[in-house]
């Protein structure tokens, strides 16, 4: 299942001296927030790494399925309605001859760190 255009869209990609980033806005109205939690919305960490992917796809124009999962740091919980945009920093992106993808990857709002990804994609 896709998330974009239902959970976010996004709003601008840039290209920066150590990487790439892309701003999303959260959508708040999404039926995941409705269950995740009824009256205290957070952004499920599946839902964090799944855009990752989409925007590392969107970025490498190929499809991508992730097949590990090196690290993931929550550090603080991201509420749609208290942080409705949201930057997605990747940071390190390194293909291999195996046609994988190895990814490194921060959430920011505001200069605050929210998450930290590393992770790895095959190519389909």
């Amino acid at each position: 299942m896709e998330l974009r255009n239902d959970l976010y869209t996004v709003k601008n990609e840039t290209q920066e001296d150590n990487g790439w980033q892309y701003e999303i806005a959260l959508n708040p109205d999404c039926f995941i927030y409705q269950a995740h939690f009824p009256g205290e919305p957070i952004t499920p960490g599946a839902c964090l790494l799944q855009i990752a992917r989409e925007l590392l796809e969107e970025h490498l124009h190929t499809s991508l399925v992730i097949v590990y999962i090196k690290d993931v740091k929550f550090m603080s919980v991201i509420k749609p309605e208290e942080t409705p945009t949201i930057l997605y920093r990747f940071s390190h992106i390194d293909e291999t001859v195996e046609d994988e993808v190895k990814v490194r990857a921060m959430v920011v709002s505001d200069n605050k760190s929210l998450c930290s990804l590393s992770f790895t994609c095959k190519k389909l």
